[in-house]
């Protein structure tokens, strides 16, 4: 593990890539992060070689938030490059959506911009004959956090998901945020039949 300055920085080189040079590089671009955003934990920053083809993965761990940019590319620190503008929009982002919730908090509905998941349910003979054809590939297992809809979306927009699964803060109860194709939200609640 190395550590530029306050920054908490875990390197996982699998094929040997980075040499100190890169490394010195990418410190110091990963410390203008710190910058942009104060609230990091801990970066870690993926690489690997496949096929002449460089993969970089960085993660920002910050309380219960994380972050991800991945990105493909010829030579390491172009990946890098790429990787590190996907990371810094998805911080900018976010932290243009939580001024704006900060400020428009008091006049908003508690339900905010995500819309209840209703449509689109398979009936029960297609759900089986899917169910038969699809094996899991891969099984992740994850802590669930309490948060609300608005926090688990914007979660989600930042590990770069198209849904994410959540505990509500209110009444515990685990649903999953979604984003639908006209580029809006949508929730599913879980209900007890």
């Amino acid at each position: 593990m190395t550590t530029a300055q306050a920054m908490d920085i875990k390197w996982i080189d699998h094929d040997n890539v980075a040499d100190s040079a890169f490394r010195e590089y990418a410190e110091g671009k990963l410390e203008l992060l710190e910058k942009l955003w104060r609230q990091t934990d801990e970066t870690s920053v993926r690489l690997s070689s496949r096929r002449g083809l460089y993969t970089v993965e960085i993660t920002l761990f910050s309380g219960g938030l994380v972050t991800r940019g991945e990105e493909h590319a010829e030579n390491v620190r172009l990946a890098f490059d790429n990787a590190y503008d996907r990371v810094e929009r998805q911080l900018r982002r976010y932290k243009k959506k939580a001024r704006a919730q900060k400020r428009h908090q008091n006049n908003r509905d508690e339900a905010g911009t995500i819309i209840n998941a209703t449509a689109g349910m398979l009936n029960e003979q297609e759900e089986e004959a899917d169910l038969e054809e699809i094996a899991p590939v891969r099984v992740k297992r994850f802590s669930v956090k309490p948060m609300t809809p608005e926090e688990a979306s914007l979660q989600m927009d930042l590990l770069g998901h198209s849904f994410f699964v959540f505990r509500h803060a209110e009444n515990h109860e685990v649903h999953v945020v979604y984003r639908r194709g006209d580029g809006g939200y949508g929730l599913i609640e879980t209900v007890v039949d």
